[in-house]
């Protein structure tokens, strides 16, 4: 494929793609990524699909990956909110709100390490994405991620063992 041609299909079919992303996945910077990644894969292969597929092509690429961001996606919100609601069933619930809030930001200082403490705050004070995190802390998803499944894993034992010792 030469230049021109991709040039050609990158302005023929950048918009369509991109609004297929953001249909689906809600965001603008994922949306981007998706579609760049096809577009970089379809340069590095060369050999596209003829040129009358070429839309059909991209189009089920996009919604391709798109699915395959959402499932791992809803994996890791579910992961992550079972283990809040376990979390949260810990006897500590019978303290009011500001009580466990505090105790909480307190254990986060004391026992945390710089890096968990930051992004535990981006994610659930600041309410930010994991990507947004990410970008914020500037380590990759997957970082972030392990961090707080760690630093809820961490919190749930320190909750349990002040419960057991009551």
């Amino acid at each position: 494929m030469t230049k021109e041609e991709f040039e050609n299909i990158y302005r023929q079919h950048y918009a369509k793609m991109y609004r297929l992303a953001k249909t689906m996945l809600y965001d603008v910077d994922e949306s981007k990524d998706v579609v760049s990644d096809i577009f970089t894969r379809l340069l590095r292969d060369g050999d596209g699909p003829q040129k009358d597929k070429i839309e059909g092509y991209l189009m089920t690429a996009v919604r391709n990956r798109c699915c395959d961001m959402i499932s791992h996606k809803t994996m890791r919100e579910r992961v992550e909110k079972l283990i809040l609601q376990e979390l949260m069933q810990c006897p500590i619930i019978s303290m009011n709100d500001d009580d466990r809030l505090e105790r909480l930001m307190q254990f986060i200082e004391a026992e945390l390490p710089p890096l968990s403490q930051e992004i535990f705050r981006l994610r659930f004070l600041s309410e930010m994405s994991y990507e947004e995190v990410a970008q914020a802390t500037g380590v990759s998803k997957v970082t972030v991620y392990n961090h707080l499944s760690q630093s809820l894993q961490r919190i749930k034992e320190y909750f349990q063992q002040q419960t057991a010792k009551r």
